[in-house]
């Protein structure tokens, strides 16, 4: 408890603010689309934090940091075509100007990051792991004191809609456990963490979310050895112990009664409509000739498909689709830059993160870069580790070694 509040409230410099923003960035208070009381807190850090200090990097954090300037180039460029194209004609969707300026404000959010954290170092990485996890803590303790805007069969507690809830116990999982590789904290900080973006995303009834949690669980336990069977009988038995809980909660009855809900609301939808026309990409089969450069974003009523006047519910249709082939390499250049070079349990980290972007929207969503962000850093931190046991093993090859007195030559014979 006392690193949580070290690493948090009592961070030093810079990192109390980003401590600050990672614990205030669940609590939406205007519209989904507007810029939030965070989002305003943490532009002002920024720009305050460029006229004093810059953006100053690691290589390898650069090279991370350029590729996705890159891609952010590009989707400006074919956005305000797009914009040109469309001088005069209906245009419904939001302006280029504000599509692009999402992505460039995750795009300094990530620059922020890894500045820290080349000036911080492992503080930053405590600050990042205990902020996220306060961040949850506190977005379940204030739902019990405060009422929030559920309406419906999914709770969304502080967020506008439950999708950016689901979407957040993903990413703020993916954080803590790419981050503890390192820090190596107590594990029942990890289990506590589990249970905080678990009990998030059953909150939120995202299927997706919860199967994607799974996922990070077993990877978890994969990649630290905790694989035996004494384990997995515990496994069993706490598994077992907490699903009948759950069964039998007040919590656990509600998510049961929404998810009924909710699959029955899908089974709403017409049988011959497919999954590929629900989340729009019938527009990539119905209008190939967009995968050469892109058709942007916005002006969704120029495309034939189920989902009309509407963007596609996908990040990866959406990049695919909408930047065509030359935002898609951009984009797959940026990745490969993330996870290059990394043990393979952080890839299987990664994945769940692109994965659920396959049925969801969620490019704009500030977290999801905060996530990926981490993969470069801990990269760096490998390197610094392998550099320190270098190091370490030499002083004690220096330390062992003895020379034999007998084969020095005396000064007198010389």
């Amino acid at each position: 408890m006392f690193d949580i509040i070290k690493h948090t409230f009592g961070a030093k410099g810079w990192l109390k603010a980003w401590a600050i923003y990672l614990m205030a960035f669940p609590f939406y208070f205007f519209p989904a689309g507007s810029a939030q009381p965070s989002d305003l807190f943490i532009a002002a850090i920024v720009g305050l934090y460029l006229v004093i200090n810059g953006f100053k990097m690691y290589k390898d954090s650069r090279e991370v940091f350029n590729k996705f300037l890159r891609f952010c180039i590009y989707l400006t460029i074919i956005n305000f075509a797009v914009f040109i194209f469309l001088l005069g004609q209906r245009n419904s969707g939001l302006g280029w100007y504000i599509i692009s300026a999402f992505y460039y404000y995750n795009l300094i959010v990530m620059g922020f990051a890894l500045a820290l954290y080349r000036q911080y170092g492992r503080a930053f990485l405590s600050t990042t792991l205990y902020g996220c996890i306060m961040a949850a803590a506190l977005q379940i303790g204030f739902s019990f004191v405060f009422s929030t805007d559920n309406e419906g069969i999914r709770g969304a507690l502080f967020f506008t809609n439950p999708n950016q809830l689901g979407y957040y116990s993903l990413c703020g999982l993916a954080i803590v456990l790419v981050l503890e590789t390192m820090l190596k904290i107590p594990k029942l900080i990890v289990y506590s963490s589990f249970f905080l973006f678990s009990y998030l995303a059953v909150i939120s009834v995202s299927k997706a979310a919860l199967g994607a949690l799974i996922i990070l669980f077993g990877v978890y336990f994969i990649a630290n050895g905790i694989i035996s069977i004494r384990n997995i009988l515990v496994l069993v038995v706490v598994g077992g112990i907490g699903y009948f809980a759950l069964l039998n909660s007040q919590v656990g009855k509600t998510f049961q009664r929404n998810l009924e809900v909710r699959e029955l609301n899908e089974a709403d939808r017409p049988d011959e409509i497919t999954e590929w026309e629900y989340r729009g990409y019938d527009r990539i089969s119905n209008h190939p000739y967009f995968l050469v450069l892109g058709a942007g974003e916005g002006g969704y009523n120029r495309f034939d498909t189920y989902i009309d006047r509407h963007e596609m519910h996908s990040s990866i249709g959406t990049i695919i689709f909408c930047y065509g082939i030359p935002g898609t390499a951009l984009f797959i250049m940026f990745v490969l830059s993330l996870i290059r070079k990394l043990p393979w349990y952080y890839v299987i980290y990664a994945l769940p993160l692109f994965a659920y972007g396959l049925t969801h929207m969620g490019l704009r969503f500030t977290m999801f870069w905060i996530a990926l962000v981490m993969f470069p850093v801990i990269r760096m931190e490998i390197k610094k580790q392998k550099i320190r046991l270098k190091k370490r093993r030499l002083e004690i090859a220096q330390n062992n070694y003895r020379p034999n007195l007998a084969e020095i030559p005396s000064q007198r014979a010389v």
